[in-house]
C-alpha cells in the first residue's frame, strides 16, 4: 500500500496525554501492532494487504453508506502496549477508513475530525486538527447543540474543557494521513484514535482508583468530519461493548435516511432498538472518578 504524507492531523497528541504508544511500558515487542499514526497497517487491522477483513476475532469492523454504498468503514480493537490480548485491554484503538473522502481540488486544508463518545453520565468530544487535540465534556443528560454546519457546537456553555487530571488519565492519541487501504484503492483520508480503558471498572474493591478514562460498559460512539466552509458529515456511529476476553461488540446506530447518527437519538425506541438492549446496561453505568 502506498501513503501520501500530508500535514493533516499528523501525529498530534493532546496536552498532558502521556508517552506515545511506541514507548509505553509493557509493549509486547519493539514495534507494537497499534500506533495511532493514520496508516492502515496490515499488522494492525487486516490479515493481508489484499483483504480488508478483520485479522483477528478481537478486531471488530463495520461499514456505513456515507458518500457511496459502504463508503466509510471503521475498525475497533482493544490492546495493551499496542498489542491485542485475551483479557480486557488498557487501550481502545479505533481506525476510520474514509474511502469517500479523497483530497480533491480543495485538498485537506482546514479539516477537523470529531470523536464523540459517552462514558457513564458524561459525554466527550475529542476535536482533532493539524494544530493538535482539544477535548470537551458535558453531562449526558443535556443534548449537545448543533452548529450551522451540522456538527457539535463546542462553543456552547454545555461543553467544558477537560481538566489536567482527566487528560493525563485519558492518554488521547490521534493521527491521520492520505493513503490507500485494502478497502479503497484511491488515496483517501484515514484517521486513527486511541484512549485509555479503565480496567478496574466493576472491580470488587470499589475504592480502587480508575487506571483509565473509558469504562468498558456499553456506550455510544460517533465520528464526524468537517472543516472551514464545509458541512460536517457523520462517518460512523455505533454502540461499543468491551468484553473481558479482549473482544468488542459493535452495533451500528443509524439515524434518518440510514446514515450514522451524530449523537444518541432521543426519539423513543429508536436507539433502544438499534442498540439491541445495550442501553439498559448503559443507563446503569456511571463513570467512577
Amino acid at each position: 500500500m502506498k501513503y501520501f504524507p500530508m500535514n493533516v492531523f499528523s501525529l498530534k497528541r493532546g496536552a498532558m496525554c502521556g508517552a506515545f504508544l511506541l514507548t509505553l511500558a509493557g509493549a509486547a515487542s519493539a514495534d507494537p501492532m497499534h500506533v495511532s499514526d493514520g496508516l492502515f497497517g496490515p499488522t494492525e487491522w487486516t490479515a493481508s494487504p489484499t483483504s480488508g477483513a478483520p485479522a483477528r476475532s478481537t478486531v471488530s469492523s463495520s461499514s456505513f453508506n456515507v458518500g457511496a454504498p459502504g463508503g466509510t468503514r471503521f475498525y475497533v480493537e482493544q490492546s495493551t502496549g499496542g498489542a491485542p490480548s485475551a483479557t480486557l485491554g488498557n487501550t481502545l484503538n479505533l481506525m476510520y477508513d474514509l474511502g469517500s473522502f479523497t483530497p480533491g481540488a480543495s485538498g485537506t486544508s482546514g479539516l477537523f475530525f470529531d470523536v464523540f463518545f459517552q462514558n457513564g453520565s458524561a459525554d466527550y468530544v475529542v476535536h482533532i486538527t493539524d494544530s493538535g487535540i482539544q477535548s470537551f465534556e458535558k453531562s449526558s443528560g443535556v443534548r449537545s447543540p448543533v452548529n450551522a454546519a451540522g456538527g457539535f457546537d463546542l462553543s456552547s456553555p454545555v461543553w467544558s474543557a477537560l481538566d489536567a487530571g482527566d487528560l493525563a488519565l485519558a492518554k488521547f492519541h490521534a493521527g491521520a494521513s492520505i493513503g490507500s487501504s485494502p478497502n479503497y484503492a484511491a488515496p483517501h483520508l484515514i484517521v486513527e484514535f486511541d484512549l485509555s480503558v479503565d480496567t478496574t471498572a466493576g472491580a470488587t474493591l470499589a475504592a480502587l482508583p480508575p487506571d483509565g478514562l473509558y469504562s468498558p460498559a456499553p456506550s455510544f460512539w460517533s465520528g464526524s468530519l468537517g472543516g472551514v466552509g464545509r458541512p460536517t458529515i457523520v462517518v460512523g456511529a455505533a454502540i461499543f461493548q468491551l468484553h473481558a476476553n479482549g473482544t468488542t461488540a459493535v452495533t451500528p446506530v443509524l439515524g434518518p435516511g440510514g446514515l450514522p447518527a451524530l449523537q444518541p437519538i432521543p426519539e423513543p425506541g429508536t436507539l433502544l432498538l438499534l442498540g439491541a438492549g445495550f442501553l439498559g446496561v448503559l443507563s446503569a453505568s456511571r463513570r467512577r472518578r
